[in-house]
């Protein structure tokens, strides 16, 4: 009997096998036939619409079209915008150092820097890296605020108040605090302006240019009312820039004063009319930078890279013999290698903004995933009252990012030793290495012996030299067979 039934399982077994295969079978075919159809068709009335999509458009342009077409609205981006593939900076390595140098330690290599020299009190850093300017309530929360104030003290760094109200735990928590005056209703009064170590005039940033921009969405009501206005519009442009440097001058002499524009394609002509002015610092904003708030038409469309500014600031300051005023970069700076690189393009200083935030918010997501799909900024960006967001853990992002300057820091440190530098305002362009045409022609530098394209330039100046000689030469066969008829003709 046990036999039978298990003979009859057997054999239900084994048809169910061949069933299987048969439908396996039968499926791949059918699924290889609507494949080869699907290929052989026209795409419009199909997925693979997609495909033929996003070889012209990249999932960022789609994702953006998406919001616009969600919302209505103008469409954003926070953390940075999308200039060159790769970075500008990434086409660039730095020169080590060999025989004839002498090879520094580590230990005594410096990394201060003097902001605002030829101020009373200038803005002294342990290290050549700011803390980029952004507002409290129009920007991040008052806890990702006291957090950069934190961070600033422990790091010997500066941070920024930014174009938001005064937060006056921001400015107790911080070991240099730099007011940012901007065209908003606050931090215009006698008392801020004296607090500050230095005091930068906003006249623009490279994610917003110089256009309106409201900013009252999350801004707390007792903000709003001071305002008297529910919706905060920070304009941006030239305000009656002499009359607002003299009266700031008047109110703290003693601090560096600065301007913060975006970089554009006539900066030549900026640089002159401020350089007219009692300034002692100029911050450059590149296309690369991001905002809270700002529209992808403008942070992704206008401007020039930081790189580029940089390198045509300084060179226009050193044609000028200018040298009393500081240049800081500011947008799309990841690390020490950037650092280094914009540095020795001629700025003094550089400003971070989307790394610091990135890494004071590690650690702090990943234990709401996968409840929530919220990224990064939902921890520092400043939100409505109402609205859940993930906890924001001062302390640890404090200890994060405390942990990323001292790690910029470290690395600045090997690569100046590499390079046979003992401060780090000896960087200057001849550290730098074009490691693309592209990266040679916009920043003006010379491309290695031996690059592919050297090699083609090298060959061009020959055959330009070559040409040259040649046409002397025509040129005085011509005159040898003109000189007999010019003879006769005199005769």
């Amino acid at each position: 009997m046990l036999t039978t039934v298990f003979l009859a399982v057997l054999i239900v077994i084994i048809l169910l096998f061949i069933a299987g295969i048969g439908l396996l079978w039968w499926l791949i075919r059918w699924v290889s036939h609507g494949a080869e159809q699907l290929a052989g068709s026209s795409p419009r009335t199909h997925l693979t619409e997609v495909f033929f999509a996003l070889q012209a458009w990249s999932w960022r342009e789609i994702f953006l079209l998406l919001q616009r077409a969600q919302n209505g609205k103008a469409a954003e981006h926070p953390m940075g915008s999308f200039v060159f593939q790769p970075s500008l900076l990434d086409q660039l390595a730095l020169d080590p150092a060999t025989l004839e140098f002498k090879e520094p330690r580590t230990q005594d290599i410096s990394l201060a820097v003097t902001i605002g020299p030829r101020a009373k009190k200038p803005l002294k850093l342990e290290l050549p890296v700011l803390i980029a300017p952004m507002a409290y309530g129009m920007a991040l929360s008052a806890d990702a605020k006291l957090a950069l104030a934190q961070i600033s003290s422990l790091a010997g760094s500066a941070t920024s108040s930014g174009e938001g109200p005064f937060l006056p735990e921001e400015r107790a928590y911080a070991y240099r605090w730099v007011l940012q005056w901007s065209q908003g209703p606050w931090n215009h009064q006698k008392p801020m302006i004296t607090l500050a170590d230095m005091i930068e005039i906003h006249l623009g940033q490279g994610a917003e240019a110089a256009i309106r921009i409201s900013k009252h969405k999350h801004l707390p009501r007792r903000l709003k009312r001071i305002a008297h206005s529910q919706h905060i519009v920070i304009r941006s442009g030239t305000p009656r820039l002499p009359r607002v440097l003299n009266h700031i001058k008047g109110l703290n002499p003693d601090v560096p004063l600065g301007v913060k524009l975006p970089a554009t394609n006539h900066i030549e002509r900026d640089l002159a009319i401020l350089t007219s002015w009692p300034i002692d610092v100029i911050t450059l904003d590149g296309q690369e930078a991001g905002s809270s708030g700002s529209p992808a038409v403008i942070s992704d469309h206008f401007g020039i890279s930081t790189a580029i500014a940089i390198k045509r600031a300084r060179t226009w300051l050193d044609d000028h013999d200018i040298h009393h005023i500081s240049l800081i970069a500011s947008g799309g700076i990841k690390g020490a290698a950037d650092i280094a690189k914009l540095l020795a393009l001629g700025a003094d200083a550089v400003a971070v903004g989307s790394a610091i935030l990135f890494a004071m918010s590690h650690m702090q997501l990943s234990p709401f995933m996968p409840t929530t799909l919220e990224g990064a900024s939902a921890l520092v960006f400043a939100g409505s009252a109402h609205q859940k967001r993930p906890p924001f853990d001062v302390g640890e992002a404090v200890e994060h990012g405390v942990n990323w300057f001292n790690a910029t820091a470290s690395e600045l440190r090997i690569m100046l030793e590499a390079m046979g530098l003992t401060h780090i305002n000896q960087l200057r362009t001849v550290s730098l290495i074009p490691k693309t045409q592209e990266a040679a022609t916009l920043l003006n530098l010379n491309l290695p012996l031996g690059h592919p394209n050297h090699s083609l330039a090298a060959q061009l100046d020959r055959v330009v030299a070559e040409y040259q000689v040649l046409n002397q030469l025509l040129l005085r066969q011509y005159r040898l067979l003109n000189a007999p008829k010019e003879m006769m003709s005199h005769a």
